[in-house]
Protein backbone atom coordinates (compact mmCIF):
# COMPACT_ATOMS: atom_id res chain seq x y z
CA UNK A 1 0.00 0.00 0.00
CA UNK A 2 1.18 3.51 -0.84
CA UNK A 3 -0.41 6.89 -0.29
CA UNK A 4 0.80 10.38 -1.15
CA UNK A 5 2.78 9.17 -4.18
CA UNK A 6 1.40 12.16 -6.09
CA UNK A 7 0.30 15.43 -4.53
CA UNK A 8 -3.32 14.99 -5.65
CA UNK A 9 -3.46 11.52 -4.05
CA UNK A 10 -4.05 13.19 -0.69
CA UNK A 11 -6.33 16.21 -0.40
CA UNK A 12 -7.38 17.64 2.96
CA UNK A 13 -9.61 20.61 3.71
CA UNK A 14 -10.31 22.12 7.12
CA UNK A 15 -13.85 22.60 8.41
CA UNK A 16 -14.13 25.69 10.60
CA UNK A 17 -16.92 27.90 11.92
CA UNK A 18 -16.26 31.52 11.02
CA UNK A 19 -17.66 34.62 12.70
CA UNK A 20 -16.42 37.47 10.51
CA UNK A 21 -16.39 41.19 11.27
CA UNK A 22 -15.37 43.70 8.56
CA UNK A 23 -13.79 45.93 11.23
CA UNK A 24 -11.80 43.16 12.92
CA UNK A 25 -8.04 43.36 13.49
CA UNK A 26 -7.32 39.90 12.09
CA UNK A 27 -7.19 39.03 8.41
CA UNK A 28 -8.53 35.55 7.59
CA UNK A 29 -7.44 33.62 4.51
CA UNK A 30 -7.32 30.08 3.18
CA UNK A 31 -3.82 28.75 2.63
CA UNK A 32 -3.60 26.09 -0.07
CA UNK A 33 -0.20 24.47 -0.32
CA UNK A 34 1.65 21.59 -1.92
CA UNK A 35 5.02 20.15 -0.79
CA UNK A 36 5.27 22.54 2.16
CA UNK A 37 4.73 21.97 5.88
CA UNK A 38 2.41 24.54 7.43
CA UNK A 39 5.13 26.13 9.57
CA UNK A 40 7.64 26.46 6.74
CA UNK A 41 5.00 27.86 4.39
CA UNK A 42 3.99 30.50 6.93
CA UNK A 43 7.60 31.38 7.71
CA UNK A 44 8.25 31.88 4.00
CA UNK A 45 5.09 33.95 3.63
CA UNK A 46 6.10 36.08 6.62
CA UNK A 47 9.40 36.94 4.96
CA UNK A 48 7.61 37.96 1.76
CA UNK A 49 5.00 40.02 3.65
CA UNK A 50 7.65 41.52 5.95
CA UNK A 51 5.77 40.49 9.11
CA UNK A 52 6.66 38.31 12.10
CA UNK A 53 5.58 34.64 11.83
CA UNK A 54 4.15 35.08 15.34
CA UNK A 55 1.33 37.16 13.85
CA UNK A 56 -0.13 34.09 12.15
CA UNK A 57 -2.75 31.93 13.84
CA UNK A 58 -3.74 28.42 12.74
CA UNK A 59 -6.17 25.77 13.93
CA UNK A 60 -3.83 22.88 13.16
CA UNK A 61 -0.73 21.87 11.24
CA UNK A 62 -0.78 20.09 7.91
CA UNK A 63 1.74 17.65 6.47
CA UNK A 64 4.13 18.49 3.65
CA UNK A 65 2.87 15.85 1.23
CA UNK A 66 -0.46 16.31 -0.48
CA UNK A 67 -2.68 19.27 -1.28
CA UNK A 68 -3.93 20.93 1.89
CA UNK A 69 -6.35 23.78 2.48
CA UNK A 70 -6.44 25.43 5.89
CA UNK A 71 -7.57 28.65 7.54
CA UNK A 72 -5.01 31.19 8.73
CA UNK A 73 -5.34 34.50 10.58
CA UNK A 74 -2.81 37.32 10.57
CA UNK A 75 -2.83 40.35 12.85
CA UNK A 76 -3.05 43.72 11.06
CA UNK A 77 -2.67 42.44 7.51
CA UNK A 78 -4.53 44.07 4.62
CA UNK A 79 -6.18 42.14 1.82
CA UNK A 80 -4.21 43.85 -0.96
CA UNK A 81 -0.95 42.41 0.39
CA UNK A 82 -2.34 38.90 0.05
CA UNK A 83 -3.68 39.62 -3.42
CA UNK A 84 -0.19 40.63 -4.57
CA UNK A 85 1.46 37.41 -3.40
CA UNK A 86 2.74 34.91 -5.98
CA UNK A 87 4.57 31.95 -4.47
CA UNK A 88 5.43 28.54 -5.90
CA UNK A 89 3.01 25.83 -4.69
CA UNK A 90 1.39 28.27 -2.23
CA UNK A 91 -1.95 29.95 -2.95
CA UNK A 92 -3.96 32.20 -0.67
CA UNK A 93 -7.61 33.26 -0.79
CA UNK A 94 -8.83 36.18 1.31
CA UNK A 95 -11.90 35.34 3.45
CA UNK A 96 -12.51 38.44 5.57
CA UNK A 97 -11.65 40.00 8.91
CA UNK A 98 -12.38 38.91 12.48
CA UNK A 99 -11.96 40.11 16.08
CA UNK A 100 -9.77 37.21 17.21
CA UNK A 101 -6.96 35.01 15.87
CA UNK A 102 -7.58 31.46 14.72
CA UNK A 103 -6.53 28.95 17.38
CA UNK A 104 -6.35 25.21 18.02
CA UNK A 105 -9.83 25.09 19.56
CA UNK A 106 -11.54 26.51 16.44
CA UNK A 107 -11.16 23.48 14.21
CA UNK A 108 -14.15 21.15 13.87
CA UNK A 109 -12.37 18.61 11.73
CA UNK A 110 -11.06 17.82 8.25
CA UNK A 111 -12.47 16.49 4.99
CA UNK A 112 -10.22 14.02 3.19
CA UNK A 113 -10.11 12.69 -0.35
CA UNK A 114 -7.45 10.00 -0.72
CA UNK A 115 -6.16 7.76 -3.51
CA UNK A 116 -4.43 4.59 -2.26
CA UNK A 117 -2.04 2.79 -4.62
CA UNK A 118 -0.36 -0.63 -4.88
CA UNK A 119 -3.11 -2.45 -3.02
CA UNK A 120 -3.11 -6.26 -3.01
CA UNK A 121 -6.63 -6.46 -1.58
CA UNK A 122 -9.51 -3.96 -1.61
CA UNK A 123 -9.87 -1.63 1.34
CA UNK A 124 -12.67 -2.44 3.75
CA UNK A 125 -15.40 -0.04 4.86
CA UNK A 126 -15.05 1.33 8.37
CA UNK A 127 -17.35 3.13 10.79
CA UNK A 128 -14.62 3.77 13.38
CA UNK A 129 -10.92 3.15 14.03
CA UNK A 130 -8.29 3.30 16.79
CA UNK A 131 -7.31 6.94 17.30
CA UNK A 132 -3.50 6.64 17.12
CA UNK A 133 -1.21 9.53 16.32
CA UNK A 134 0.10 9.24 12.78
CA UNK A 135 3.71 9.23 11.64
CA UNK A 136 3.52 12.96 10.88
CA UNK A 137 3.37 13.58 14.64
CA UNK A 138 6.84 12.09 15.00
CA UNK A 139 8.45 13.95 12.12
CA UNK A 140 7.28 12.13 8.98
CA UNK A 141 10.33 11.34 6.84
CA UNK A 142 12.49 12.08 9.90
CA UNK A 143 10.57 10.27 12.68
CA UNK A 144 12.51 11.23 15.80
CA UNK A 145 10.50 14.07 17.33
CA UNK A 146 9.40 11.78 20.19
CA UNK A 147 13.07 11.05 20.95
CA UNK A 148 13.79 14.79 21.03
CA UNK A 149 10.73 15.24 23.25
CA UNK A 150 11.80 12.57 25.72
CA UNK A 151 15.22 14.16 26.28
CA UNK A 152 13.58 17.59 26.55
CA UNK A 153 11.17 16.33 29.21
CA UNK A 154 14.05 14.74 31.15
CA UNK A 155 16.00 18.02 31.07
CA UNK A 156 18.68 16.69 28.71
CA UNK A 157 18.47 19.76 26.51
CA UNK A 158 21.82 19.38 24.76
CA UNK A 159 20.98 15.80 23.78
CA UNK A 160 17.56 16.97 22.58
CA UNK A 161 19.14 19.69 20.42
CA UNK A 162 21.70 17.29 18.99
CA UNK A 163 18.98 14.77 18.11
CA UNK A 164 17.07 17.48 16.26
CA UNK A 165 20.07 18.84 14.35
CA UNK A 166 22.32 15.83 13.71
CA UNK A 167 21.83 12.10 12.96
CA UNK A 168 20.60 11.66 9.36
CA UNK A 169 17.61 9.52 8.33
CA UNK A 170 17.42 7.46 5.14
CA UNK A 171 14.44 9.30 3.59
CA UNK A 172 16.12 12.71 3.76
CA UNK A 173 17.88 14.20 0.75
CA UNK A 174 21.53 13.30 0.24
CA UNK A 175 22.54 16.91 0.92
CA UNK A 176 20.70 16.99 4.24
CA UNK A 177 22.13 13.63 5.30
CA UNK A 178 25.67 14.76 4.56
CA UNK A 179 25.14 18.06 6.39
CA UNK A 180 23.81 16.31 9.50
CA UNK A 181 26.79 13.95 9.58
CA UNK A 182 29.19 16.86 9.22
CA UNK A 183 27.47 18.84 12.01
CA UNK A 184 27.57 15.77 14.23
CA UNK A 185 31.35 15.46 13.76
CA UNK A 186 32.09 19.09 14.69
CA UNK A 187 29.55 19.34 17.55
CA UNK A 188 29.44 21.70 19.49
CA UNK A 189 31.08 24.17 17.09
CA UNK A 190 27.85 25.98 16.30
CA UNK A 191 29.40 28.78 14.25
CA UNK A 192 30.82 26.25 11.79
CA UNK A 193 27.67 24.15 11.92
CA UNK A 194 25.39 26.98 10.83
CA UNK A 195 27.58 27.49 7.75
CA UNK A 196 27.12 23.81 6.88
CA UNK A 197 23.40 23.61 7.66
CA UNK A 198 21.28 23.82 4.46
CA UNK A 199 18.97 26.82 4.23
CA UNK A 200 15.85 24.66 3.95
CA UNK A 201 16.49 23.26 7.45
CA UNK A 202 15.04 26.43 8.95
CA UNK A 203 14.26 25.04 12.42
CA UNK A 204 17.73 23.56 12.80
CA UNK A 205 19.24 26.87 11.73
CA UNK A 206 17.14 28.69 14.36
CA UNK A 207 18.60 26.45 17.07
CA UNK A 208 22.15 26.82 15.74
CA UNK A 209 21.87 30.60 15.42
CA UNK A 210 20.89 30.93 19.07
CA UNK A 211 23.55 28.45 20.23
CA UNK A 212 26.23 30.32 18.27
CA UNK A 213 25.43 33.32 20.51
CA UNK A 214 24.77 31.40 23.75
CA UNK A 215 26.53 28.03 23.45
CA UNK A 216 25.43 26.60 26.81
CA UNK A 217 21.76 27.65 26.79
CA UNK A 218 20.25 24.61 25.05
CA UNK A 219 16.83 25.05 26.63
CA UNK A 220 16.70 28.67 25.52
CA UNK A 221 17.54 27.62 21.96
CA UNK A 222 14.30 25.64 21.72
CA UNK A 223 12.34 28.80 22.45
CA UNK A 224 13.63 30.15 19.12
CA UNK A 225 11.39 27.63 17.37
CA UNK A 226 7.89 28.66 16.23
CA UNK A 227 5.48 28.45 19.15
CA UNK A 228 3.53 25.56 17.62
CA UNK A 229 6.69 23.50 17.11
CA UNK A 230 8.06 24.34 20.56
CA UNK A 231 4.94 22.96 22.24
CA UNK A 232 4.97 19.94 19.94
CA UNK A 233 8.40 18.77 21.18
CA UNK A 234 7.24 17.36 24.55
CA UNK A 235 3.82 16.50 23.12
CA UNK A 236 5.46 14.19 20.56
CA UNK A 237 6.76 12.03 23.39
CA UNK A 238 3.34 12.07 25.05
CA UNK A 239 1.95 10.88 21.72
CA UNK A 240 4.44 8.02 21.59
CA UNK A 241 3.44 6.89 25.09
CA UNK A 242 -0.23 7.11 24.07
CA UNK A 243 0.28 4.98 20.94
CA UNK A 244 2.46 2.36 22.54
CA UNK A 245 0.44 1.91 25.74
CA UNK A 246 -2.88 1.78 23.87
CA UNK A 247 -1.54 -0.77 21.38
CA UNK A 248 -0.39 -2.98 24.27
CA UNK A 249 -3.80 -2.75 25.91
CA UNK A 250 -5.64 -3.69 22.70
CA UNK A 251 -3.62 -6.89 22.23
CA UNK A 252 -5.91 -8.63 24.71
CA UNK A 253 -8.72 -8.37 22.11
CA UNK A 254 -8.96 -10.06 18.73
CA UNK A 255 -6.74 -7.82 16.66
CA UNK A 256 -4.50 -7.22 13.66
CA UNK A 257 -1.23 -5.27 13.57
CA UNK A 258 0.38 -2.71 11.28
CA UNK A 259 4.02 -1.60 11.46
CA UNK A 260 4.85 2.11 11.56
CA UNK A 261 7.88 4.26 12.39
CA UNK A 262 7.56 3.92 16.19
CA UNK A 263 6.49 0.28 16.48
CA UNK A 264 3.15 -1.38 15.74
CA UNK A 265 -0.42 -0.13 15.65
CA UNK A 266 -2.92 -2.69 16.92
CA UNK A 267 -6.42 -2.50 15.43
CA UNK A 268 -9.62 -4.09 16.68
CA UNK A 269 -12.99 -4.19 14.91
CA UNK A 270 -15.27 -3.58 17.88
CA UNK A 271 -15.91 -0.02 19.06
CA UNK A 272 -14.55 0.81 22.53
CA UNK A 273 -15.84 4.01 24.13
CA UNK A 274 -12.67 4.62 26.11
CA UNK A 275 -10.65 7.69 27.09
CA UNK A 276 -6.88 7.10 27.11
CA UNK A 277 -4.36 9.19 29.04
CA UNK A 278 -1.88 11.68 27.63
CA UNK A 279 0.59 11.13 30.44
CA UNK A 280 1.75 14.08 32.56
CA UNK A 281 1.84 15.10 36.24
CA UNK A 282 -1.93 15.37 36.44
CA UNK A 283 -2.66 11.87 35.08
CA UNK A 284 -4.86 9.65 37.28
CA UNK A 285 -5.10 5.97 36.34
CA UNK A 286 -6.49 2.79 37.81
CA UNK A 287 -6.91 -0.92 37.05
CA UNK A 288 -5.34 -2.66 34.07
CA UNK A 289 -4.93 0.66 32.25
CA UNK A 290 -2.70 1.90 35.07
CA UNK A 291 -0.66 -1.31 34.88
CA UNK A 292 -0.13 -1.05 31.12
CA UNK A 293 0.87 2.64 31.18
CA UNK A 294 3.16 2.41 34.22
CA UNK A 295 4.90 -0.71 32.90
CA UNK A 296 5.75 1.21 29.74
CA UNK A 297 6.98 4.25 31.66
CA UNK A 298 9.27 2.07 33.80
CA UNK A 299 10.73 0.61 30.60
CA UNK A 300 11.24 4.15 29.30
CA UNK A 301 12.76 5.36 32.62
CA UNK A 302 10.27 8.22 32.89
CA UNK A 303 7.57 8.99 35.45
CA UNK A 304 4.65 11.35 35.92
CA UNK A 305 6.68 14.03 37.69
CA UNK A 306 9.19 14.26 34.83
CA UNK A 307 6.59 16.29 32.92
CA UNK A 308 6.52 20.04 33.57
CA UNK A 309 2.80 20.34 32.82
CA UNK A 310 -0.09 18.95 34.86
CA UNK A 311 -3.16 18.95 32.62
CA UNK A 312 -4.34 15.37 33.07
CA UNK A 313 -5.70 15.32 29.52
CA UNK A 314 -7.15 12.30 27.73
CA UNK A 315 -7.79 11.40 24.10
CA UNK A 316 -10.49 9.16 22.71
CA UNK A 317 -9.08 5.69 22.13
CA UNK A 318 -11.42 5.24 19.15
CA UNK A 319 -13.27 7.69 16.91
CA UNK A 320 -16.17 7.38 14.48
CA UNK A 321 -15.83 8.21 10.79
CA UNK A 322 -18.45 10.42 9.09
CA UNK A 323 -19.49 10.84 5.44
CA UNK A 324 -17.54 7.73 4.47
CA UNK A 325 -17.34 6.80 0.79
CA UNK A 326 -15.27 4.01 -0.77
CA UNK A 327 -14.79 3.55 -4.51
CA UNK A 328 -14.11 0.29 -6.27
CA UNK A 329 -10.63 -1.20 -6.57
CA UNK A 330 -9.36 -0.56 -10.12
CA UNK A 331 -6.22 -2.55 -10.89
CA UNK A 332 -4.32 -1.76 -7.66
CA UNK A 333 -5.78 1.71 -6.95
CA UNK A 334 -8.75 2.66 -4.78
CA UNK A 335 -10.19 6.03 -3.73
CA UNK A 336 -12.04 7.01 -0.56
CA UNK A 337 -13.30 10.12 1.20
CA UNK A 338 -14.46 10.87 4.74
CA UNK A 339 -14.65 13.44 7.54
CA UNK A 340 -12.65 13.12 10.76
CA UNK A 341 -12.86 15.16 13.98
CA UNK A 342 -9.93 17.45 14.77
CA UNK A 343 -6.73 15.78 15.94
CA UNK A 344 -7.39 12.52 14.05
CA UNK A 345 -5.12 11.14 11.34
CA UNK A 346 -6.41 10.01 7.96
CA UNK A 347 -3.26 7.93 7.45
CA UNK A 348 -4.23 5.88 10.52
CA UNK A 349 -7.79 5.50 9.23
CA UNK A 350 -6.36 4.10 5.97
CA UNK A 351 -4.22 1.60 7.90
CA UNK A 352 -7.33 0.39 9.69
CA UNK A 353 -8.99 -0.25 6.31
CA UNK A 354 -6.37 -2.77 5.20
CA UNK A 355 -7.49 -6.40 5.11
Amino acid sequence: MKIKQNSDDFIVEEVLKLDLNPKGDYCYFVLEKKDWTTLKALKFMASKLNVSPKRFGIAGQKDRKGITRQYVSCYHLKQYKLDDMELKDIHVKFIGYCDKPIGLGDLEGNKFKIRVRELKKPLQKIKHFVNYYGEQRFGGYRPNMHLVGKEFILGNYEKAAKLMICYPYAKETKRNREARRAMQEIWPDFKKAIKICPKQLTHERSLLGYLARKPSDYKGAFKELPRQLYTMVPQAYQSYLFNESLSRYLRKFKHRESKYCCGKMVFVDEFLDLDWALVDRGTKLEGDVKEVVETLMKEENVWYDDFEFSKGLTRKAMVKVKDFWLGKLKKDVQECSFFLPKGCYATVAIRSMLQ
